[in-house]
């Protein structure tokens, strides 16, 4: 709206443009963004297997009242693209980062822990964490983006874009996979819906161990943020003064495809009765 915009008639071949986007996945500074995309969702979206029968058996949580705070999160959400837009344009990516992971992991881990092991055990109360991380959630989300924004060369936005959130997206399923694979080796078994129902204090601990590896996983990805750049200014340096080399685009293309292969053939598996029952995949044995 009110916005005039002039075309630029530019044609260009197939083939030439997948050669310019390939030299632009040389870029050293390009890799490791990608690569910390990728490595960063995989690693800090390793979540305990536990979590549906914590809200559905422990917390009593149904589907109204789930949808519901889903509603008042995503307000919440908007509230929190606002604030960084006005209050956080630039501030220290890899602080927000950090300082928004430490503090949803705190929020999540008292709600969570005060269920796990009775003291309140209500479904408002557990599904009010949705609603408080939400500004910190949103925080995240927007960093990001804003490192696409600034990688991306002129005319690339849209191949730059698909890529990082292709990596970024990758990671959910790879970190699904990897917790059906780690969390099948916690005993007594945290996906046999009959322990939650006895709800025996050896298996509290359990599940609160289970959380606790969760919250060291996403800890432990923080590690990864030397791969981004701090802000804008020391985005466009990168770019201009790091070294450029093939094997930096082999490499990003090597690691896309691994993890979509992977990621979907794990999570396939774990879906056929088939294959579901076993342990690698996060069953209790065929």
């Amino acid at each position: 709206w009110g916005v005039v915009e002039t075309r630029k008639r530019r044609y260009v071949t197939l083939r030439s443009y997948a050669r310019e986007c390939y030299a632009m996945l040389q870029n050293r500074t390009v890799f490791y963004v990608g690569l910390y995309s990728l490595m960063h969702g995989t690693i800090g979206d390793i979540n305990t297997t536990a979590s549906g029968n914590v809200a559905k058996e422990w917390a009593g949580v149904h589907n109204m009242q789930a949808a519901l705070f889903g509603i008042v999160g995503a307000a919440i959400f908007a509230l929190g693209l606002y604030l960084v837009k006005t209050r956080l344009l630039h501030v220290n990516w890899r602080f927000i980062i950090a300082g928004t992971t430490v503090l949803l992991t705190a929020v999540d881990s008292v709600f969570t822990f005060m269920t796990v092991f009775g003291v309140v055990r209500n479904q408002y109360f557990y599904l009010g964490e949705t609603v408080i991380v939400m500004v910190p959630a949103a925080a995240r989300f927007l960093v990001t983006t804003f490192v696409v924004v600034e990688l991306a060369p002129d005319g690339k936005e849209g191949i730059m874009f698909g890529l990082m959130t292709t990596l970024h997206n990758l990671g959910g399923p790879m970190a699904q996979a990897i917790s059906n694979s780690v969390f099948a080796l916690f005993q007594p078994s945290l996906s046999n819906i009959k322990n939650y129902r006895a709800d025996t204090m050896a298996f509290r601990t359990t599940v609160a161990w289970s959380y606790a590896l969760s919250y060291f996983a996403g800890l432990v990805a923080l590690g990864l943020l030397p791969l981004l750049p701090k802000q804008k200014d020391d985005t466009h340096r990168r770019l201009q003064q790091w070294d450029t080399r093939e094997v930096y685009a082999k490499w990003t293309i090597g690691m896309t495809l691994f993890a979509w292969i992977y990621s979907t053939t794990m999570n396939l598996m774990a879906m056929f009765p088939a294959t579901q029952c076993l342990e690698f995949v996060g069953g209790e044995g065929c």
